[in-house]
């Protein structure tokens, strides 16, 4: 879908307001009013409108939570839902340093629980097993 260049009056005090917005949450003046355009026309009740977007939008707008809308999109992963959001171009409230840290780190947790061995340290396992039994 190819893209158009608008250019528009808007009262300085609402531009300040959606300025902070942004800084807030994330994103770009662009992102957001794009996001907001998106919407207009869209009855979420229509037969043709995806509930995902709904739940995105959400999100975007801080109504829920990232872990509220991964569960509501029904992922295990918030990775996919903020791979969505940035499909779709929509901002995000900016999260802590705090939380990126603790979320970084369960989820390297997670990561490191989940893997198999590597060749090498299986090999050296068995060995090891091996010369005990012996």
């Amino acid at each position: 879908m190819g893209k158009a260049k608008i250019n528009f009056e808007i009262e300085e005090e609402v531009l300040a307001n959606a300025k902070a917005y942004v800084a807030r949450h994330g994103g770009s003046l662009n992102k957001l009013v794009s996001a907001l355009f998106s919407q207009l026309g869209q009855r979420l009740d229509a037969p043709d409108i995806d509930p995902s977007k709904k739940i995105l939008f959400d999100l975007s707008g801080g109504k829920i939570s990232l872990m509220e809308a991964t569960r509501l999109l029904g992922f295990q992963d918030a990775g996919y839902t903020l791979h969505l959001m940035a499909e779709e171009g929509l901002p995000m409230k900016r999260l802590s340093e705090e939380t990126i840290k603790r979320q970084a780190t369960e989820s390297l947790e997670a990561m490191r629980e989940c893997l198999l061995p590597s060749k090498d340290k299986a090999k050296r396992s068995t060995k090891k097993t091996i010369h005990q039994h012996s």
